[in-house]
């Protein structure tokens, strides 16, 4: 029974797009998963492929400076980088934070509530209007949840 069921389980596995197979390159893998955050076990190859590398400019090294993800299919690579959260999703609340609150209490008037206090992944900015919490700015966040102007398609 136990050898009919692992049986039955590869006829399965090799049937479904991806699941069989490992991959050591993002395009071929990224085509197999489709949408995905982060590699999961299917990916062998290194985090930063010498093509990747050329192309954004790096050293085949580097890779703790970037990261990629899947997207329809698509791979995409995030560049690290001052106040550039690649590795976390976008907040995107509208309501300020009671950090923000506070700020804007002991800043008014101020143009812009500073990073350290929003929080990097923030997509949203911030200003006072005298002690008031207002939104200057909102930035586009993918279906993924991610920043989409920290992120650019990239291939071979």
């Amino acid at each position: 029974m136990k050898n009919v069921l692992t049986a039955l389980a590869l006829a399965v596995a090799a049937t479904l797009p991806g699941l069989a197979q490992s991959y050591s390159d993002p395009v071929p893998y990224c085509r197999a998963v489709g949408t995905i955050d982060k590699a999961d076990a299917r990916y062998t190859g290194p985090k930063l492929p010498a093509w990747m590398a050329d192309q954004l400019h790096l050293q085949p090294d580097q890779g703790k400076m970037m990261e990629w993800r899947c997207a329809n299919k698509a791979v995409l690579a995030c560049l690290y980088g001052a106040n550039i959260p690649c590795g976390s999703k976008a907040k995107t609340s509208r309501k300020p934070t009671p950090a923000i609150v506070d700020y804007c209490h002991q800043n008014p008037d101020s143009n812009f509530v500073p990073m350290v206090v929003t929080g990097h992944e923030s997509a949203v900015s911030w200003a006072c209007h005298q002690s008031v919490p207002v939104v200057t700015r909102s930035a586009a966040v993918d279906a993924q949840g991610y920043q989409k102007d920290f992120w650019q398609i990239v291939s071979p």
